[in-house]
């Protein structure tokens, strides 16, 4: 006789105490607060009923039908491993983004399990994190690309039986000892250390359950170091376990041959930030003492700043932040506070990682709290204090990115959680005067920021949604930005040569280079010179990033018709002296603009092009004629920016056989020896460059240059009546800025290039 198939809601039941119960669930809902079940009862008891409070329960489990032979198959599930209280782990594959506020729902990846859907309770998963195929978890380490893993991918179609790694390392794009070594890291990154303790036989699983209790009430504090309160291991115990089981060597640091200069190629930030002590290193290899395998963070950003294998050896906690303290001083850097402030954070807020908030109210309310305006104060902070021009906030699917700007460099810093993203993102944006319940749209704000000592400081604030959220970026607007002409490092004769040009009556003074070259600073510079003069000074900007006193600044707005072009128009009215155009983007804004300079005023502009000599070409594309070009132009300063060295920590080489074939190729002189960065230091916050330096090529339009506009000389032509006439090449100034030690060999050679 066929056996008789299972109630379509027979399920198994994980409660909070660790027990399970077999039975038929009536009627389920995960909104439900109580659940009415009927367990299974030996033959011959009366059966009876439960009602069990939806707080006991960790999971339900549905049995299996003998229809049910697969999960469904949905665009956007994906495979977890989901462990509950009683260290019950379960691979399932679940729908992303389809939690709800009690929990969410999972299958099975195994046909033949009990269960065919499980249902999670919130509070009863001790720990859930995706599970990535080998290919995927190569290219997240970076060893591989994503050419390299659809070639493999296309291989083993053809040969199953062949693993993805044997494949990839038969093709020479990775060596064996580094798929090993990425899968070693991703396997550190998902374990927990009570998994390791238990395995170890060094403490029982109601210890972690105990010890996880007590963690909910000591706000972010490690469960090692809770295990170690209550008696039951010790923190050699814990260092010997976790070297075992990842077999990394257990030194004792009092013993252990450390060399002090190795420190020096860690920036120091880096070692207070992760607790780890870098002890020995060879042409290959640095080796660094660490306490925590588990914990992997600094792994990825040690590979990026040594360019070199990392080596681990296990020692605890107390030893290596000693040994820190003894060669590096005392002090922790303000990177430990900001995290520890993260993890206070997750665990008072606790929401889901696809949680959205529920209302602006309580989205509000969380923003405005007290450990979010502290960490957003100190994330402001600390990008001031690292001299950004920029602080980046940039969602991603496992975290919220925080980047900082800093001498042209977007340098990641960290990653804060998922979970505090929404409140983060929201208190930026009440600050910066944005709507926090319109999350769709870009948005723009400004802030400001005063300080007891020195001028406050303004930041433009940016809002972009991305595919995870709303990506931050607020930059640094420099209030002291209107710096005089002396100061932007020019020669003296190109400085005296400005000078006279910000003098006259009537023209056109043009700042040309990239974005973010300091075009506008440059401008702000001549203006400087000139509103101390009986004159009235105009600028249109988009937006005005910096506050001149004595000037009359306008904000273009496009939303309602406030351009460029037709705000020049109707400040031609306006009885102006001087006028600076933030940008002549069309030809309309540049034909007024030259009309303008042609008929008694001193105009001041930017454009886009990479020499002094191809704005000419550039004028001509915008509908120019020469003839109007030639008479209205009175100079051209063509620049860019490029990080200096900082002059405590920069070493002297050489000049290289590249350096002097370039050279000798341009018809330049060949330098002394030149300069690189150096190991960093304090001065310059271990990055080995402290600002950046401006690199030009200045074309005052003498008599010679007029007339070479007017017969229509361009590019070439026009640049070496420029050179004959007394201008420096751009070139030519970054080979003196390296004979000086200003600039790097490797920013030289980049220029010459």
């Amino acid at each position: 006789m066929a056996a008789t198939p299972e109630s379509p809601n027979r399920v198994t039941l994980g409660l909070m105490d660790g027990r399970s119960l077999s039975g038929i669930l009536p009627k389920f809902s995960p909104l439900m607060a109580q659940l009415l079940f009927d367990p299974d009862t030996p033959s011959g008891e009366k059966p009876r009923r439960m009602l069990l409070a939806r707080d006991e329960i960790a999971f339900v489990g549905f049995h299996r039908q003998p229809n049910q032979t697969q999960h469904p198959q949905m665009r956007g599930m994906v495979p977890l491993k989901v462990k509950t209280v009683g260290q019950i782990l379960f691979e399932v594959v679940s729908l992303i983004g389809a939690d709800n506020q009690v929990g969410f729902y999972g299958y099975p990846i195994d046909p033949t399990h009990l269960f065919y859907r499980i249902f999670f309770y919130g509070p009863g998963v001790r720990q859930r994190e995706r599970m990535e195929p080998l290919g995927e978890l190569l290219m997240g380490e970076g060893v591989i690309d994503r050419v390299d893993l659809d070639r493999a991918i296309a291989v083993q179609q053809a040969e199953r039986s062949k693993p993805l790694g044997q494949i990839l390392v038969e093709q020479n794009k990775v060596a064996a000892d580094k798929v090993e070594e990425a899968v070693s890291i991703q396997v550190r990154k998902r374990m927990r250390l009570g998994e390791v303790l238990v395995e170890a036989g060094l403490v029982k699983p109601e210890d972690i359950e105990e010890a996880l209790k007590e963690q909910q009430k000591k706000r972010g504090k490690k469960l090692g170091d809770i295990l170690i309160e209550m008696g039951v291991v010790d923190e050699v115990h814990i260092a010997t376990a976790l070297a075992l089981k990842f077999h990394l060597p257990f030194v004792d640091l009092d013993e252990y041959p450390i060399d002090p200069k190795v420190l020096d190629r860690v920036a120091h930030r880096i070692v207070h930030k992760f607790g780890i002590l870098p002890v020995r290193e060879d042409e290959r290899t640095l080796t660094i003492a660490i306490s925590d395998p588990l914990a992997t963070g600094y792994y990825d950003v040690l590979r990026f700043q040594v360019k070199k294998a990392i080596k681990e050896v296990v020692a605890t906690k107390t030893q290596i932040e000693a040994k820190l303290v003894e060669l590096l001083g005392a002090g922790a850097e303000d990177d430990a506070d900001i995290d520890a402030l993260a993890e206070d954070l997750v665990l008072e807020h606790g929401i889901s990682a696809q949680d959205e908030p529920l209302n602006e109210f309580l989205l509000k309310r969380g923003a405005d709290e007290a450990p979010i305006v502290k960490l957003v104060n100190q994330l402001i902070w600390e990008g001031l204090s690292s001299r950004a021009s920029d602080i980046h906030l940039l969602p991603q699917e496992k975290g919220l990115v925080v980047a900082y700007r800093v001498n042209g460099d977007l340098i990641h810093d960290r990653l804060l959680d998922k979970r505090i993203q929404a409140q983060v993102v929201s208190r930026i944006k009440i600050i910066a005067g944005m709507d926090i319940s319109e999350r769709r749209l870009p948005q723009d704000g400004r802030l400001l920021l005063r300080r007891p000592k020195g001028a406050p400081v303004e930041f433009r604030v940016s809002a972009i949604p991305n595919v995870f959220g709303e990506s931050i970026v607020m930059r640094v607007l420099n209030k002291e930005m209107a710096v005089d002409l002396h100061s932007l490092g020019l020669r003296p004769e190109d400085e005296a040569r400005m000078v006279d040009l910000s003098q006259r009556p009537f023209g056109l003074i043009l700042a040309t280079g990239p974005t973010g070259s300091g075009k506008s600073t440059t401008l702000f510079a001549v203006l400087q010179g000139v509103v101390d003069r009986p004159v009235h000074v105009i600028s249109i900007e988009d937006p005005v990033e910096s506050q001149i006193e004595g000037v009359n600044q306008v904000q273009v707005n496009a939303k309602i018709g406030m351009t460029f072009a037709r705000i020049l128009r109707n400040i031609l009215r306006h009885d102006p002296d001087v006028i600076m155009v933030g940008e002549m983007r069309d030809q309309e804004t540049a034909s007024i603009g030259v009309e303008a300079a042609l008929t008694g005023h001193l105009m001041l502009s930017t454009l886009h092009t990479n020499t002094a000599a191809d704005t000419i070409v550039r004028l001509i594309d915008l509908g120019l004629p020469t003839y109007l070009i030639a008479p209205a132009l009175l100079g051209i300063i063509s620049q860019s920016l490029v990080k200096k060295l900082c002059p405590d920590c920069r070493t002297q080489i050489d000049p290289d056989d590249d350096i002097f074939d370039i050279l000798q190729g341009l018809g330049l002189p060949c330098p002394p020896p030149l300069w690189q960065a150096g190991k960093g230091c304090p001065t310059c916050h271990d990055s080995g460059y402290a600002g950046r330096a401006m690199i030009y090529e200045f074309l005052e339009i003498t008599p010679p240059v007029r007339q070479a506009i007017k017969e229509g000389k361009m590019g070439k032509e026009l640049e070496e009546v420029a050179v004959a006439g007394g201008m420096l090449l751009k070139r030519q100034h970054a080979l003196e800025l390296a004979r000086d030690g200003v600039i790097a060999r490797d920013d030289l050679l980049r220029i010459l290039l």
